[in-house]
């Protein structure tokens, strides 16, 4: 039986894993990504956890074909070098690449985690069978990954697909990447929850208020579980996001025509409490005939997209 290594890099935790083209999870590990400790600390941990990986299948598997490692960009993924990811400081110019294969001997082949997310939805999930996706990571930031033909589009310096960076409100809030109004500042995690936050003020008899964390946070999840129980400043809560989400799928759909657009993270977890108020914007703001040709629809790999987009990494080697 063939299978692959992998390796999901994480700016909280990091798990490595073996797996089959059949995305059949074998044997997985996960740790605490020790970023602190720098860099190298954060390799040799990948390496160890991968010999315990390799000690778990031998015997019942010939070695390995490849290693699959998907990570936050910005990063070249034809050398495999990581570029100062925001979620790993101190990662400049690190060669995971270089590292894994002189330690493995095997080919390793890294992508941003947004494209391997894509490649995944595609192969395994939302866009099976599909010439033409978007995905879409909806987290503490929002990533992209796009997929034309077939194939991932990648862009003249491996900066395709950074559609948390595109402007929705020009004089929006400030966004971490020094612009302002940029779609990740109005719809990630900390947009959500700076928005509970003041709509729980404006109304203090909002469920949220009283569900607040033991630290006394108005999280998202809070607000989600509040607008499960349709309390109606938690679902504001959705209603607004969906409205500045919905802008910019809508703008996706005009400049790429996809078949599927598939939302990950917090969509998976809020469905048609985000999704409803999301499809009615981009409807707005599309043309009809490319809104009908396209689905907007929550991941279908849920909590595993992390494995299966760093085995798609290798089992899309050299594409």
């Amino acid at each position: 039986m063939s299978y692959y290594l992998t390796v999901d890099i994480g700016g909280t935790k990091t798990a490595c894993a073996a797996g089959t083209a059949a995305a059949e999870i074998l044997h997985r590990r996960e740790h605490p990504t020790p970023v602190a400790q720098g860099p190298e600390a954060c390799l040799e941990r990948i390496a160890r956890e991968l010999r315990h990986v390799l000690r778990e299948m031998r015997g019942t598997s010939p070695a390995p074909e490849a290693v699959g490692v998907a990570c936050g960009g910005p990063l070249d993924s034809r050398t495999g070098t990581i570029y100062s990811p925001p979620n790993l400081p101190g990662w400049d110019g690190v060669p995971v690449k270089a590292f894994l294969e002189e330690r493995f001997g095997l080919p390793t082949f890294v992508e941003n985690d947004a494209n391997a997310g894509a490649l995944a939805e595609h192969r395994f999930g939302a866009g099976r069978g599909k010439r033409n996706l978007i995905y879409l990571t909806l987290g503490t930031g929002i990533g992209g990954g796009i997929i034309i033909d077939g194939r991932l589009y990648r862009g003249t310096t491996d900066d395709a697909g950074e559609i948390g960076h595109t402007t929705i409100l020009p004089d929006g809030p400030e966004c971490l990447c020094g612009k302002r109004g940029c779609l990740e500042a109005l719809v990630a995690g900390p947009a959500i929850q700076a928005r509970a936050q003041r709509l729980a003020r404006e109304h203090p008899g909002s469920l949220m208020n009283g569900l607040v964390t033991r630290s006394g946070e108005i999280t998202p999840a809070v607000a989600l579980q509040a607008a499960k129980q349709r309390d109606w400043a938690a679902c504001e809560v959705f209603r607004e996001t969906g409205l500045y989400l919905g802008i910019g799928i809508a703008n996706l759909i005009q400049v790429l025509n996809p078949e599927v657009i598939a939302l990950g993270t917090i969509a998976v977890h809020a469905r048609n409490l985000l999704l409803s108020p999301a499809r009615r914007s981009a409807r707005r703001h599309s043309w009809p005939r490319a809104w009908k040709a396209v689905r907007v629809v929550p991941s279908k790999l849920g909590e595993r997209v992390g494995d299966l987009a760093a085995l798609c990494c290798a089992l899309n080697a050299g594409a």
